[in-house]
């Protein structure tokens, strides 16, 4: 018989964005991308060119949250 396993904290976070593809209209995820640069979309597979993020407010969220720490549910602890 196995023992109930103890949930386990995030030891880390990305933050996602969608992009709308402009051939389909389907919301494309892509992890933070910081760079401009082509996506492909999952669903017609067309190239399009997208707007980055700004690397400093990635950093700030990832600073405030403890990269993922501080945003675990407290009431579940």
């Amino acid at each position: 018989m196995t023992k109930p396993l103890t949930p386990v904290r995030p030891m880390g976070m990305e933050i996602v964005f969608l992009y709308p593809c402009p051939h389909c209209a389907r919301e494309v995820t892509l992890i933070a991308p910081t760079r401009p640069t082509m996506a492909q979309c999952d669903a017609c597979r067309k190239n399009f060119p997208i707007v980055p993020v700004d690397d400093r407010t990635l950093r700030y969220f990832k600073i405030m949250l403890n990269n993922g720490k501080a945003a675990i549910d407290p009431d579940f602890l």
